[in-house]
């Protein structure tokens, strides 16, 4: 749903058969162009199991284009970097 909602068409899905015996498919590859990402937010709106989210926290350096096409892998690894990684130190009790 989310590559259907996207008005950049920045997200590419491809299916396939799943492995499991609880679902039908599985996204086989999952890439999403940050070039062409306009930070709209209408996948994380539309995504039905909460797979995507936005943050805060972002990162759109690379040394050439490819880089910027995420790929399932990157997308997981830069979930674990932002999501694990806390941005500001919890206020401590003045009590």
């Amino acid at each position: 749903m989310c590559a259907t909602a996207c008005p950049a068409e920045c997200i590419a899905i491809e299916a396939s058969e799943a492995p499991w015996p609880d679902r039908e498919k599985y996204p086989k590859r999952f890439e999403i162009d940050m070039l062409r990402c306009i930070f709209c937010g209408m996948c994380v709106e539309s995504c039905p199991e909460d797979a995507i989210v936005m943050t805060e926290r972002s990162e759109l350096a690379a040394e050439n284009r490819a880089d910027l096409i995420y790929t399932k892998e990157m997308l997981l690894a830069v979930e674990d970097r932002v999501t694990l990684t806390p941005t500001r130190k919890p206020l401590e009790d003045a009590h």
